[in-house]
């Protein structure tokens, strides 16, 4: 079986003993609960049919007092529900012996309690009515007698309920504890089994770990998951058992392999270093010739370079005189226009002046026109104050004239109030004149320097573009003895080389040899150094497979 259904077994073996316990706590439960079904309705049923009795004592002693249909219904009513009251109880209510014979005396007083009372009531007999009412008592003492059985049972079974209940519970506590104790019990078992399988894998890694590959594993019987993980490590320990003796076995061979090559290597090394020293003295004079030579082919061509640079800068500096040239007629140009840009600033502002002039000449006559208006707004204010005075003398009649002269001296002091402004605009306004006419005395002045300084300007540019001309020839005439120059020095340095080349050829086969003993020699050395790193992996590898323990030692 696998480990999982012996897990899952042993789970379901622990629920099963819970199951069995919880079905027999219900079991019991049940059982109380049907032994209380009939006892409860039964004591309800008995006080239920005495109380009917006694209703039905009272509706017999109301009719034999007085004989209405609705009395004797009310008597019926009673006797019926009664009836069925006794038959109900007699339907298996009544459990013991003692509960039976009084329900049987009361069922048997009932009936002829019944009959006597239909009969007196249809004869509408009063005396006999009274007598029966009067014997319901006797049903009353037997109902009463069924009530005390049927407490007395009730008491009984509510004791016997009780011990039930104990009962059940400690029985419910003590299976509890013993089945805790009996699957912790057996819990522990299997926990202990699985952890002593478990460890003794623990412990055979642990020595596998260490190198200790002599570990023997006992077979296992099983079929669980731990069984085929023993199986796994005892086949694992084998296979690496032959693993590190087949390693073992080739790192010998490897080594003596490396030994052969590096014997090899070095017997080879040694023909080469005479063949590389041989070369060697063979290349060393037509290499001081090559140098020598190259020397003076680096000369020649710095010398080359010297006057290729010296040439460029002699164009460029060709190029540069014609874009100065080009640079101070553009820069004369300009300056001419700037001069009449500034005669017509100057124009504008003469033109800006005398409009300011003509503007402090208007504010004045604005002034002027002002001070006539605030003179006639005083004239009106008297007028008006002479017209008060005289309306109100005129009294009633001149009411109207009053509030005409009323109206006048409001817009005389309007237009008092306006004077007033205008006065304050004016002041402004010639403020803001001044101002201008500052503004412009100082553009004026500012026009005439710049006027002086842009002819200056124009004469230092024609000085100038002289000089450019001047120098822009010299360059030109420079440029004409460089170009003859680098043509003399092209000539020899193609001589140089042309020497130069035949030395390079007669030394390059001395340098083919000579590299190809080197390439030769250090392919050697290299294949001597990967033997070394052969041997030393070789020693690694050795050291690592001394760690493994593979046979017992005695």
């Amino acid at each position: 079986m696998k480990l999982q259904g012996k897990l899952v077994l042993n789970a379901m073996v622990s629920l099963i003993a819970c199951l069995a316990l919880v079905a027999y706590i219900i079991f019991e439960l049940l059982r109380i609960n049907s032994q209380s079904s009939n006892l409860v309705p039964a004591m309800l049923n008995v006080q239920q049919l005495n109380a009917y009795l006694i209703q039905s004592g009272q509706a017999l002693q109301n009719y034999s007092s007085s004989m209405t249909e609705s009395n004797k219904a009310d008597v019926l009513k009673q006797l019926t529900q009664s009836e069925k009251t006794i038959t109900l109880l007699s339907q298996g209510m009544m459990q013991t012996e003692a509960q039976q014979k009084r329900l049987s005396s009361v069922k048997i007083k009932f009936s002829k309690f019944k009959t006597a009372t239909e009969k007196a009531m249809s004869t509408q007999n009063s005396p006999e009515s009274k007598r029966e009412a009067m014997r319901v008592q006797g049903i009353q003492n037997d109902v009463f007698m069924l009530d005390l059985l049927t407490k007395a049972r009730y008491d009984e079974y509510t004791e016997d309920l009780t011990k039930s209940i104990r009962f059940t519970w400690q029985l419910a506590l003590a299976g509890a504890v013993f089945l805790m104790v009996a699957v912790g019990l057996y819990n522990t078992y299997t926990s202990r089994q699985l952890a002593l399988r478990t460890r003794r894998l623990t412990d055979a890694a642990k020595q596998i770990a260490e190198g200790n590959l002599t570990v023997q594993l006992a077979q296992t019987k099983g079929r669980d998951e731990l069984d085929e993980l023993n199986e796994s490590f005892r086949v694992m320990i084998g296979n690496l058992r032959t693993i590190v003796l087949s390693i073992d076995q080739a790192g010998n061979r490897v080594d003596l392999m490396a030994r052969d090559i590096d014997q090899y290597n070095e017997a080879m090394k040694e023909i080469v270093t005479q063949v590389s020293t041989s070369t060697e003295e063979l290349a060393i004079g037509s290499q001081k010739i090559a140098e020598d030579l190259s020397t003076t082919v680096g000369v020649v061509d710095e010398m080359q370079q010297k006057f290729e640079a010296n040439l460029l800068e002699t164009t460029q500096s060709t190029a540069y005189s014609e874009d100065a040239l080009h640079a101070v007629e553009q820069g004369t140009q300009v300056m001419s226009e700037q001069l009449r840009i500034v005669a017509e600033n100057r124009s504008a502002m003469a033109e800006v002046e005398q409009t300011v002039k003509e503007l402090e000449a208007n504010a004045a006559e604005i002034t002027t026109m002002t001070g006539y208006v605030s003179e006639i707004a005083s004239q009106t204010s008297l007028l008006s104050l002479n017209a008060s005075i005289e309306a109100a003398r005129a009294g009633e009649a001149g009411r109207g004239f009053a509030v005409v002269a009323n109206e006048v001296k409001k817009l005389a002091n309007q237009s008092e109030s306006a004077v007033k402004q205008i006065y304050t605009a004016v002041e402004r306004i010639m403020q803001a004149m001044d101002k201008v006419k500052t503004s412009v005395a100082q553009s004026q002045d500012l026009f005439r320097e710049q006027e002086k300084a842009t002819s200056s300007t124009g004469e230092s540019f024609a000085e100038i573009s002289d000089k450019v001309q001047q120098i822009a020839g010299q360059v030109s005439k420079l440029s004409t003895d460089m170009n003859v120059s680098r043509e003399l020095s092209v000539q020899v340095q193609q001589a140089i080389e042309n020497m130069s080349a035949i030395t390079q050829q007669s030394a390059a086969g001395s340098e083919e040899i000579t590299a190809s003993t080197v390439e030769q020699k250090r392919s050697f050395e290299e294949s001597a150094e990967k033997v070394k790193e052969l041997r030393q992996i070789r020693e690694e590898m050795q050291r690592e497979l001394d760690r493994f323990q593979v046979e017992k030692t005695s």
